[in-house]
């Protein structure tokens, strides 16, 4: 774990920052704890780097050209 803070912002909570080399492995540790009952209302979220950020930007950028809406 890296880090953790409290949320009162929406009813006493808890928010939890981990790295994992593997982004499944985040998936199954947060699958393990609430199947343990031990926390409920959690939510997994991936958070990127300002590189993975600027790698999604020029893909989007690629993608964007090409993409056609659904009846258009």
């Amino acid at each position: 774990m890296i880090s953790m803070y409290g949320m009162p912002a929406e009813g006493p909570g808890v928010l939890a920052i981990f790295e994992t080399s593997d982004p499944n492995a985040a998936a199954a540790i947060s699958g393990v704890v609430v199947a343990s009952g031990g926390l409920h209302n959690v939510k997994l979220l991936r958070l990127l780097t300002q590189d993975e950020l600027v790698q999604v930007r020029q893909k989007a950028s690629q993608l964007r050209s090409s993409f056609k809406p659904p009846g258009k």
